[in-house]
């Protein structure tokens, strides 16, 4: 399946792009939240801050070709779409034509409101499943966040009289740098719940199954859903000419992979695949940018692992709590200083245990 827009003048003068400088911009440009970092010649990657002390931002991918741009992802909220449009503009004035989804988790499509808004006639493209669990998650996730007496609010008030008896948990006075760190926790928390109680869900327009090619100017981009991984159906982008791959969530240093509700079992296969696809750049769904796949192949090293061992325990008659409990992946993680240097114990521990039960009932084909 292919699809092509239609053309339309180049609107890009030369005079224009030597006045903004883009070429020198686009290793440069950030604002207080994100950079817009060059991977490949016309390709970039958007790196957040995150969102919240309780949320992150997805990475943003823009591709531009000589009518168009392609984005992928589309952040967690709207107003920072809105700052990664500008972020865009840094470095083309072309329109963005192509909005892709790489997965239903809302951190990476929350922010489509702000997309549709500013480029009339957008195509948001998704897996065709996709476009059910984007709108249905991110209605179902805003309004619980934002109902009257939800955990979200309640938590919310705890900081806000923890900040007003400048005190710790503990009940120690807060010293000025704790206050600041509470006062910006506080200060995203309110920004966050206000942007979800106003929360437009637009849901993707362009569907398809296994396989799309897109075109912005002369640029193949190929999409391809991967199947189940870190979600149900994960989507790559991949332009074969210029070696860049945009993996969505499927690879995420952060500085630990995301294993909630995941799918371990298929995933090994699916980052196999990946393995195959030559790189010069891959920009994962959270983390930094990479230039080959000794990460992909840790990933998957880290999914063998746990899906081997949990099939030999189960195999032993083990319940989850036992082979949650006995089970260490210690000697993969030593293999990757970023899952090591600065990363609590008790933070390891928490990811595998979820990584492991999701392990476990997938080898028994529950999950």
């Amino acid at each position: 399946m292919s699809h092509r827009p239609p053309r339309r003048p180049r609107r890009l003068t030369l005079t224009l792009a030597l006045t903004l400088g883009w070429t020198a911009v686009a290793a440069q440009a950030r604002d207080d939240g994100a950079r817009i970092e060059r991977v490949g010649d016309g390709i970039y990657a958007i790196i957040h801050e995150n969102a919240t002390d309780e949320w992150p931002h997805g990475n943003t991918g823009v591709v531009v070709g000589d009518d168009g741009v392609l984005v992928v992802d589309a952040a967690y909220l709207p107003s920072r779409a809105r700052a990664d449009i500008a972020l865009i503009r840094s470095v083309t004035d072309q329109p963005v034509r192509y909005l892709v989804m790489t997965h239903w988790h809302f951190d990476h499509n929350n922010g489509t409101v702000a997309y549709r808004d500013a480029f009339p006639g957008l195509l948001i493209v998704s897996e065709r499943q996709t476009r059910h669990w984007i709108d249905l998650n991110a209605t179902y996730w805003s309004r619980m966040s934002t109902a009257p007496g939800s955990a979200r609010r309640a938590s919310l008030a705890t900081l806000e009289q923890r900040l007003a008896a400048d005190t710790d948990s503990a009940g120690r006075t807060l010293t000025a740098e704790e206050k600041r760190t509470l006062e910006r926790t506080i200060g995203q928390r309110r920004g966050e719940l206000k942007e979800l109680a106003t929360l437009t869900v637009v849901p993707p327009n362009l569907v398809f199954d296994r396989e799309l090619t897109l075109h912005v100017g002369k640029r193949r981009i190929e999409l391809r859903n991967r199947g189940p991984a870190n979600s149900p159906a994960d989507v790559t982008v991949y332009l074969p000419e210029e070696r860049v791959l945009f993996t969505g969530d499927i690879l995420v240093q952060d500085p630990l992979p995301y294993p909630f509700g995941a799918w371990p079992v298929p995933w090994v296969g699916v980052l196999r695949e990946l393995e195959a696809l030559p790189v010069a750049a891959l920009v994962p769904g959270h983390g930094p940018v990479m230039r080959d796949h000794t990460y992909t192949r840790t990933v998957r090293q880290l999914m063998e692992a746990v899906t081997s061992r949990a099939d030999s325990m189960t195999r032993r008659g083990m319940t989850l709590q036992q082979v949650q409990d006995s089970m260490s992946l210690e000697d993969v993680r030593r293999g990757y200083p970023a899952w090591n240097d600065g990363v609590p114990p008790e933070d390891w521990r928490a990811i595998t245990r979820i990584l492991i039960e999701r392990a476990w009932r997938g080898v028994r084909g529950q999950a």
